[in-house]
């Protein structure tokens, strides 16, 4: 009911403006950061480009951007085929979203993808080895597959060759292939990555919260923006967390 209420309520430009308010103000009451609402206040500042939503999954993570930026040029990445079937029916309402079924990578070609029970656990990274990941159930691995893969400097070369970008990431601790196939995209165009990291032993040489924060904060000229409330796991630790880096030219926000 509330997933629909939701739904109906981002329909309407009022309605979807007063919601976006009213979860925004719970989260300020309750001092849980938002980082959607941050990126949406930030395109409104600078007016990129273009958002690009790497590792889309199915759209939830599209319409959350529209719902703050509904009038933003979305580029959405999803290089599993059945995933990528939902996503572009999910998007076909939206002539503002370009679906690119493909990873982005630190390479431009092909590459073994590894496809997990839990398809929003799928990887360009094999999985930890059993009993060390605290997500073993939904990570039982099912196939691999050959997907496409481009840098993110090739790819904005040859469809966004302009102009500032935001970009929110869901690569499943490949992060450092990300960034790397991206440095110059990062280095002088990115105004913020939103991105989840992995913090317990999920992937095979997973990239760490430091290492991302060294690469783009020491190599990209970014700077930490904010570290988001972390998902446990049944023991309490910590097992994964989001976190933003902006551009300090863009800042406050």
């Amino acid at each position: 009911m509330l997933r629909r209420l939701h739904h109906i309520l981002s329909q309407n430009p009022l309605a979807s403006r007063a919601q976006r308010s009213v979860v925004h103000w719970a989260k300020e009451l309750l001092s849980v950061p938002d980082a959607y609402y941050s990126m949406g206040q930030l395109y409104r500042k600078i007016k990129p480009k273009a958002v690009l939503d790497i590792g889309s999954h199915v759209g939830r993570t599209v319409i959350k951007i529209l719902d703050y930026m509904p009038d933003a040029k979305v580029h959405a990445f999803e290089p599993t085929p059945q995933s990528v079937a939902i996503l572009r029916n999910r998007m076909r309402r939206y002539p503002n979203v370009m679906v690119h079924e493909l990873a982005l990578s630190d390479v431009t070609g092909t590459t073994k993808f590894f496809h997990n029970l839990g398809e929003q656990t799928n990887s360009l990274l094999e999985n930890s080895l059993s009993g060390k990941s605290p997500f073993d159930g939904v990570q039982q691995h099912i196939a691999q597959i050959d997907v496409r893969t481009m840098t993110l400097d090739d790819w904005a070369a040859e469809f966004e060759p302009n102009g500032m970008l935001l970009i929110k990431a869901d690569v499943q601790g490949a992060e450092r292939l990300l960034v790397t196939g991206g440095k110059t995209t990062f280095a002088q165009r990115v105004a913020a990555f939103y991105t989840e990291l992995c913090i317990l032993p999920t992937y095979e040489n997973q990239t760490s919260l430091w290492e991302l924060h060294t690469m783009l904060t020491e190599e990209l000229g970014l700077a930490l923006f904010d570290i988001y409330p972390c998902a446990k796991e049944q023991l309490g630790r910590a097992a994964f967390t989001d976190a933003m880096w902006v551009r300090p030219s863009v800042l406050p926000i």
